[in-house]
Formats: structure tokens, sequence, C-alpha cells
């Protein structure tokens, strides 16, 4: 549910132009091609409607935590990507007016790219990543992807950060070499 209000906050804020797969970063950020592209990452929500019997509020906080933290990480260690820090601070709102502030916000920060996301606990073994990168000039969706990874603890976790990274700083790229 949480993820369909996210698509309904994209929509009412008209930024669901470009969503095909030849979506492309706007023109501004053309002129950077051979410079590192500013990304800016805002905190993703978290939503647990498992249903389980034990309160796993704090773990399920720390983990998205360390989520947060490798996801910048690894844009900080690829020199392609330049890590614009977030105004954002942490459960960032992702409700109309709201994000296209964010945008604005991400944009005059020097970020081309801003992503935003959430991880919604499905069972007791299913989670969902849902990731979405905006490019701040056209407020595009250039890049829009649900993640489905199980279990429930360090592990999981840790693997589905590497390859949400990884997938998601591969598509980024791929949009920019289309200009």
């Amino acid at each position: 549910m949480r993820h369909a209000l996210l698509l309904r906050a994209l929509a009412t804020a008209g930024l669901f132009t470009g969503l095909g797969s030849s979506s492309l970063i706007s023109d501004a950020s053309a002129g950077t091609a051979g410079h590192a592209l500013a990304v800016s990452v805002d905190d993703f929500y978290y939503r647990d409607t498992s249903s389980e019997p034990t309160d796993q509020t704090a773990v399920h906080e720390q983990r998205l935590r360390a989520f947060m933290t490798a996801l910048r990480n690894d844009v900080t260690a690829d020199r392609r990507f330049e890590l614009v820090l977030s105004s954002c601070a942490p459960n960032c709102p992702t409700d109309g007016p709201a994000l296209r502030d964010r945008l604005r916000a991400a944009s005059q920060a020097g970020a081309q790219i801003l992503i935003i996301g959430g991880v919604h606990k499905m069972s007791t073994l299913v989670q969902f990543a849902q990731t979405v990168a905006i490019d701040t000039t056209s407020q595009r969706v250039v890049f829009r992807k649900y993640f489905q990874f199980r279990g429930d603890n360090d592990e999981a976790w840790q693997r589905a950060e590497r390859f949400v990274s990884e997938e998601l700083r591969d598509r980024l790229l791929e949009s920019r070499s289309q200009q």
C-alpha cells in the first residue's frame, strides 16, 4: 500500500512523464557527460505489514539506517558519481508538494538526480524495496524499480542493498550514455 502512496505522490507532483526504458536525464545535465553525476539520496521509508507477533521496529530502523549508509557509501566509492548531501531529514515525506520542494532543494544543492524509495515487509520472509531516481531539473522519473528480497536479517539486507545499488548505478549510467 505504501508504494501506491509513493506512486500517487509522484503522479500528483507531475513526475510520471518519461517512464519508458529510454528515459534520459535532462538536457541540463547532458553537458556533464565527462564528469561525475551528482546524486542525492534521501532516506527511504520503512513499512512492516507482516503482522508478526514480535515488535521489530528498532531492529528494522537499525537495518534501514545501515542500508542507507551502505547505499550512500556505494555512490561515494564510485567515481562516476558525486554524492550531494540530502537536505531532507530522516523519514523524508513522500506526499505531493513536499516532494517537489525536495527536488528543488536537491537541485539547488547541485544534485542532478534525487533518489527516493522505501522498503515494505509483506510477510515473515518477503520484503520489497522500491527505488525511484528523479532528474531534479526536468522532474522526470529516469529510473523506477521494485526489488523483492527474502529474509529479514543483516545478511539479507546487505545482499539487497548491494543489488539495489548496483542496478541503480548501472541504470543511471545507461540513461546518461544515451544522451
